[in-house]
């Protein structure tokens, strides 16, 4: 087993900087945890000033002109008042755009936050330039009331808080075991076309890249079928706002930090995507940090 970890994505082990001698195949943008609301800031959380910082990150990524770009979730803190105040200047990022649902975007029913993001489902899949891209719904097993299986998410919460997990937090989820069949299913569908995949969730899925009580419920099954299938190279997701990265056995891990807790200099993130490595960089810089595709 090989694992290398960071508390913060911006330093990676053994990355170093890229110049510009190749042209990546393509490029796509990533925020995490904009959770924006109209209320004061309660610690490092600016509410108010995510709205600010997306539309800086908006005049960066018209710039980039990326294949999509990607939400990881918590879009909102809470009410659908808010969800329509920022869903209109995430809109005038260049389309595709993509959603992944966290914690608190569920401020309505089920269905009508779907309705409102244009997903026909809360986890899916979709593929750009020869890449698989998978998106996780990381609160279909919870104890929220929007839950689809609350019932099986309060037993996992129960379970969690008899063996002390430090993950045994009510705004936690699983993605359940019917979703876990479907990505093994779809990652070994886009071995069979020799396509490399990327996978997408709010909550993060490997213990070396985030603090313990933002792990997803179900992380260590999803962790094993990352790893067992060959067409996986890398997991990323938000939620835990500090940021990190890990990797192990030839998946890179990555949590990329919250823009509500940070400015939009480090939490707008470019992925440009190569034949034989990742590089992550902030929009509007030139170098990044190299994540080397081993599989």
């Amino acid at each position: 087993m090989r694992l290398r970890r960071s508390g913060n994505l911006l330093i990676l082990a053994g990355a170093v900087a890229l110049g510009h001698a190749q042209r990546p195949d393509f490029s796509f943008g990533v925020i995490a945890d904009i959770q924006y609301a109209d209320k004061d800031t309660a610690g490092a959380r600016e509410y108010r000033k995510s709205i600010e910082k997306l539309e800086a990150c908006v005049a960066a990524l018209r710039t980039e002109k990326p294949a999509f770009t990607i939400q990881l979730g918590d879009l909102i803190d809470e009410g659908l008042a808010n969800l329509d105040r920022i869903l209109p200047v995430f809109n005038r990022i260049p389309a595709p755009r993509r959603h992944v649902l966290g914690n608190h975007d569920f401020c309505a029913a089920r269905d009508i936050v779907l309705k409102r993001l244009g997903l026909r489902s809360a986890y899916y899949q979709f593929s750009s330039r020869g890449w698989r891209f998978v998106v996780l719904d990381g609160m279909e097993v919870s104890v929220a009331p929007e839950s689809s299986q609350r019932e099986l998410g309060a037993r996992l919460l129960a379970a969690l808080k008899a063996s002390g997990a430090g993950n045994a937090q009510a705004w936690n989820g699983a993605v359940g075991p019917h979703q876990r069949e479907w990505l093994r299913k779809v990652l070994r569908e886009a071995a069979s076309r020799r396509e490399r995949a990327i996978v997408f969730c709010h909550f993060p899925a490997l213990a070396e890249s985030c603090r313990p009580e933002h792990l997803l419920w179900d992380h260590r099954e999803v962790v094993e079928i990352l790893e067992s299938e060959r067409s996986a190279v890398a997991f990323m997701n938000g939620h835990d706002h500090r940021g990190g990265y890990a990797e192990k056995n030839g998946v890179h891990y990555l949590t990329f930090p919250g823009l509500v807790e940070s400015d939009a200099g480090r939490t707008c993130k470019v992925v440009d995507v190569y034949r034989d490595r990742l590089v992550v960089r902030s929009a509007g810089q030139a170098d990044g940090q190299v994540l080397r595709i081993g599989r």
